[in-house]
């Protein structure tokens, strides 16, 4: 959210259609995080929401969505309620049940802080959501700088008072090779080369969703799943 976007990856497209470079990293991005909506509850924030893709996860688990992003990125109509940092956002402290953050993390300059932020503005008991990748390509340059490994997150949910539910590898090394090399491939998407390029991501990303079943090496994965819980304050 301290990021600069003129616009969100504009090779997305409709990621869930099989002819798309992206669609095996989306669909189980969205069946791993549907598998914890359930700890969503109350009133929710969504801390760089962009065009808030997951937001029907959660619509009926929560009472309201409060999505905040930067006012300078790329913002379809209707998506933001709230402009401001992820860094200083802009509530009181505990208003918030949940918080929500996907794949934001890596595009702050102090990610330790936007945690800071999350466990601040929630109550006690609440949970954060949040997915960071650890294997991926440098996107929304220059506004990328880090990546993160499943230890990085413990560490840093911890350091700022989060007990740690959960943090899951979404995926193992043949997701995470076979959708590295479709990337490369949308390098090719055009100049009528389509008709053989889009074939490919799909031939591509179902031996690799089929290979990761046989053998998944998680040390490789493309992104995590991380769920902190904001503790209970001590009874009197």
């Amino acid at each position: 959210m301290s990021r600069g976007r003129t616009a969100r990856d504009q090779t997305v497209g409709n990621p869930f259609s099989l002819w798309s470079k992206n669609w095996l990293v989306w669909r189980i991005g969205r069946k791993q995080v549907a598998s914890v909506a359930h700890l969503a509850r109350g009133r929710a924030i969504d801390i760089g929401c962009g065009e808030q893709p997951l937001r029907p996860l959660f619509d009926r688990q929560v009472d309201s969505i409060w999505g905040i992003d930067h006012p300078g990125m790329f913002h379809p109509a209707g998506h933001v309620q709230v402009f401001g940092s992820a860094l200083t956002l802009p509530f009181r402290d505990r208003v918030f049940d949940t918080a929500l953050s996907f794949q934001v993390l890596e595009h702050v300059p102090e990610p330790e802080q936007l945690l800071r932020e999350a466990y601040r503005v929630l109550a006690p008991g609440g949970h954060l959501i949040l997915t960071a990748p650890h294997i991926w390509n440098e996107h929304e340059i220059p506004y990328d700088y880090y990546r993160f490994t499943r230890y990085g997150l413990a560490h840093l949910y911890r350091k700022v008072g989060f007990e740690i539910v959960e943090i899951r590898p979404m995926a193992g090394y043949f997701v995470t090779a076979g959708a590295r090399f479709c990337y490369f491939l949308a390098h090719f998407d055009r100049f009528g080369l389509q008709i053989v390029v889009k074939p490919l991501y799909l031939l591509v990303q179902a031996a690799a969703m089929l290979l990761d079943r046989i053998y998944c090496d998680t040390t490789e994965s493309w992104n995590f799943l991380a769920v902190g819980r904001k503790p209970l304050e001590p009874k009197p």
